[in-house]
């Protein structure tokens, strides 16, 4: 009986962790020595940028069945998360570290640059800031500031950002949804 219960709990547990779904993965480190001499000593200073990129997996439905299935290819879902690490001194360790996320919102492409109070949004083709996202006390949520506006953020479970502020000329809240690439 315990053979049973222990080859039951086996199958149920391999068909629960199979159906994760698959995930296009790739990471790219780039690390650049700079050596200045400033006439009394040779200063040593590393740039280290890794670029994740992260796709899922989608498979045509026409060969659905087949053993080799044609894969969808969408560039628009791609998540790319950079991290540029700094190293000014000697020692082994990097001094500073910056981390950007992409998101998505009405066909346009934003970064979100990790600083210490929160993240600067950047819109990614053009490299201006569309404005930024402060922590406020309570935990989940940000305080939003933009050249037009001014209104609360926070991300939902699906791991979108979302930004809530009122618009005068509407005369009603506006919901603006930067969505991210899962």
């Amino acid at each position: 009986m315990k053979t049973i219960v222990y080859v039951g709990l086996f199958l149920i547990s391999g068909t629960l962790c199979a159906q994760v779904k698959s995930r296009d993965m790739s990471e790219e480190t780039e690390t650049k020595t700079v050596r200045i001499d400033d006439g009394r000593k040779v200063v040593e200073k590393k740039v280290k940028v890794t670029t994740k990129k992260e796709n899922e997996i989608k498979l045509s439905e026409e060969d659905a069945g087949k053993v080799d299935q044609e894969r969808i290819i969408n560039d628009s879902d791609k998540m790319i998360t950079q991290t540029i690490e700094i190293d000014n001194d000697m020692d082994p360790f990097y001094d500073s570290e910056t981390k950007t996320v992409n998101y998505h919102q009405d066909g346009k492409i934003y970064k979100f640059l990790k600083n210490t109070n929160g993240f600067d949004i950047l819109m990614a083709n053009e490299e201006t800031t569309f404005g930024s996202a402060i922590k406020s006390s309570n935990s989940n949520e940000y305080v939003i500031k933009t050249a037009d506006f001014s209104g609360t953020g926070y991300f939902n479970s699906d791991g979108n950002f979302i930004i809530e502020y009122y618009d005068k000329e509407l005369d009603q809240f506006v919901n603006k949804e930067f969505i991210s690439p899962k």
